[in-house]
Parts: structure tokens; C-alpha cells; sequence
């Protein structure tokens, strides 16, 4: 995506315990997903960001079949042009330094705000998911900083759905050990690459494109000490087995991407195959969980 591209918004409510599922009808057309679900609110508001018009009746169709599956009711979602900015622009511009445990995230216009770059990532302005400022990366990575200052040093990291690829930098910056990682979406693939090497990290991070735990790059690593995946509730539960089988005994898991009603299921769905909850962490609406897989130390 461009800065000058023509972009254009779709929205639609939806009872918050359907966002995840309604927000994945339209998330491999989609340059960016958001899920508005205040707590104690009867509806959740899903926004998705595309790159071209999108057709109104077939993205009206994609509702409709799902409301006639579940026995809900939706409206049509809205769909209208975005106003016309130059989008990377203003992102940059309205990205200044987040501090988020021990890193500094910041865009390409305040490097010079950061001299010490220790800990400091750049992430620019990009249509990938990833920047530090949502509450599910910036949870992701406060549970991790929480497992490193307990002595937690995994030699290989694993980023599933990488967006940005802030989760496997900000592992690899401050352990020095090796990441892998991988998205679906080669638009991400490519803006972790980028991330990668403009941190300086290309020699202890590997990025592809690849599904998840079924991808030639993930298989070839395992096993890992640490897992990270921020995406959605119910493909973690669906990849609960695989995450335990690519899990080294006695490592880590961090997950999110999930809301805190959803936290219940995932949880479940892991301790099904054996790993223990060490932490829930709560920010908002948002849930992130700390997973162990017991038994020989790393």
C-alpha cells in the first residue's frame, strides 16, 4: 500500500462474542482489521481497511451467510471511501516513542529521539499489524520482558502471524538469540524483512511466508523455547496441538490478539494438550496469556 492509494472502510456490529469470527470474513482481503468491543456493551463495532472498492453486495453476502449459519442478526455492513490523506504520512507523524517494558518503539521521523538503541525498535509506518501501540503487542511484549527478568533466555523463537515482526525483534534484541518467523500475507512478509534488517537484525531473524506451524520454515527450526502468536482466538485454539508439538519441554508460549471473553476458550483449548496458564494479562477488552509447557527444563 502506498501512501497516496485510495482506500476505502468497511464497518459493521455485530454482538462482541461474533467480532473475532465476522472480523475474519473479511480479513484476507483486508490491509488492516480493527475490532472496537467496549466492555459491557451489547455490540461490538468490526472495522477492516481495504486497499480497492469493495463490492457491497458480496461483502453484504459474506454477512448474510454468517448470520444465517449462527442464527444472529446483522446489519449490512456500511461501506465509504476513506478521506484522502497521505496515510503513511500522518501515521508517522502521529507515531512518536512508545516506551513498552524495556524497548522504545518508534518510527522512522524519531530515531533521533532515540539515541540509545539498546532496546529501541523502528517499525514505520506500514499496513502490517505491529507497531507497539495496540494492546495486544504491547501486552505481548510486556509478559515477555516479565519472562526474561526471570533468567528465561530461549535460544530459538518462533513468530506466528508476524505482522511486523516487532515480537521476534524485540525477543532476539535482548536475548541474541534466533527467531523465525512467518504471516500469510506477503505484504507482511516483505514489511518484517525490512523491519529486520533495518534493526540490524537480519543475522539472527529468518522471515517467510508460510501457514503457521505447517510452514517448511517453522518445521525446520522446531523445537522452540518460546512461542509468540498474536492473532486471533479461534485459530489458536485450532493450532493448540501443533503449538504444543513445536514447544520444547519446559518453554514458553505468549498469545493474544483475543478478547477477554474469549480468554476462557483459548485457555482451554491449551490446557487440553497439557500446557499450564502462568499469566493472564489484561489491558482493556484485550487478553494476553502466559503458557508453559511443563516438565524438562531448556
Amino acid at each position: 500500500m502506498r501512501g497516496q492509494t485510495n482506500l476505502w472502510i468497511l464497518t459493521i456490529q455485530t454482538p462482541p462474542a461474533h467480532a473475532d469470527a465476522i472480523s475474519e470474513l473479511y480479513a484476507e482481503d483486508s490491509v488492516s482489521l480493527t475490532i472496537l468491543a467496549p466492555p459491557r456493551k451489547n455490540t461490538a463495532l468490526v472495522e477492516a481497511i481495504f486497499d480497492f472498492e469493495p463490492n457491497p453486495t458480496e461483502m453484504t453476502a459474506r454477512a448474510a451467510i454468517y448470520a444465517g449459519l449462527t442464527k444472529i442478526k446483522l446489519p449490512a455492513p456500511v461501506i465509504r471511501p476513506a478521506p484522502n490523506l497521505d496515510w503513511l504520512k500522518k501515521v508517522a507523524e502521529d507515531f512518536p516513542p512508545i516506551k513498552i517494558a524495556r524497548w522504545t518503539v518508534h518510527g522512522a521521523m524519531h530515531r533521533h529521539q532515540v539515541p540509545n538503541r539498546l532496546f529501541a525498535l523502528q517499525i514505520d509506518a506500514t499496513n502490517a499489524f505491529g507497531t507497539g501501540e495496540h494492546p495486544t503487542t504491547r501486552g505481548c511484549l510486556i509478559l515477555l520482558d516479565e519472562l526474561l527478568r526471570k533468567n528465561f533466555r530461549p535460544r530459538r523463537m518462533a513468530d506466528i502471524g508476524c505482522g511486523s515482526g516487532i515480537l521476534a525483534m524485540g525477543c532476539v534484541q535482548a536475548t541474541r538469540g534466533r527467531a523465525v518467523a512467518v504471516d500469510l500475507d506477503p505484504d507482511s512478509v516483505q514489511i518484517s524483512q525490512n523491519n529486520v534488517r533495518g534493526n540490524g537484525l537480519g543475522q539472527h531473524i529468518r522471515v517467510g511466508r508460510g501457514r503457521g506451524y505447517g510452514s517448511t520454515l517453522i518445521r525446520a527450526s522446531a523445537p522452540y523455547g518460546l512461542i509468540m502468536a498474536n492473532i486471533f482466538a479461534n485459530p489458536l485454539c485450532q493450532i493448540a496441538y501443533d503449538l504444543k508439538n513445536n514447544l520444547r519441554p519446559g518453554g514458553y508460549a505468549i498469545l493474544s490478539g483475543l478478547l477477554t471473553t474469549q480468554a476462557n476458550k483459548v485457555i482451554a483449548a491449551h490446557r487440553m494438550q497439557g500446557l499450564t496458564l502462568c499469566k493472564h494479562l489484561r489491558i482493556g477488552e484485550w487478553s494476553v496469556l502466559a503458557l508453559h509447557r511443563p516438565n524438562k527444563a531448556i
